[in-house]
């Protein structure tokens, strides 16, 4: 009975740390919400008890979390670009840089294309174009 009552109250509080997420920023908590929950599952059918199920629980919250932080820190690069209409280059203490390059905006549908490129010592790895709205479309075309 006890872990039945530790188990409501476990997926409880991820649904509530998943649903104080903001819309464009949300990748942490729900990394930490889907780790949590496959290492819970993946801690109770190796430890088969509930401290197994906990440590599983904690582990999976944390790799969840950095995961999906460095999703969320991967769109800021672009966010930015497009609100400051200038180029952004976030680099961290690997060799590792996003580099993201605003277009105009197009007044229509209140968006902006942004090239982002990933660079990993001084070697472009990839090239992308983002399409970052402030407000919604208007219409179909661009």
């Amino acid at each position: 009975m006890n872990k039945k009552i530790l188990l409501a109250l476990f997926l409880s509080l991820m649904l509530l740390s998943v649903s104080c997420a903001t819309p464009d920023r949300y990748n942490t908590q729900r990394g930490a919400a889907i780790g949590a929950g496959i290492g819970a599952l993946l801690g109770q059918a190796i430890g088969r008890d509930t401290e197994g199920t906990l440590l599983g629980a904690g582990i999976g919250t944390v790799v969840g979390a950095i995961a999906g932080n460095a999703i969320d820190q991967d769109y800021q690069a672009a966010r930015d670009a497009a609100r400051i209409n200038k180029r952004v280059v976030y680099v961290d203490d690997r060799g590792r840089a996003v580099e993201a390059i605003p277009y105009q905006s197009d007044q229509q549908t209140n968006c902006r294309k942004v090239t982002k490129r990933h660079w990993d010592n001084g070697q472009l790895i990839s090239e992308t174009v983002e399409e970052i709205c402030e407000g919604e479309k208007r219409t179909r075309d661009y």
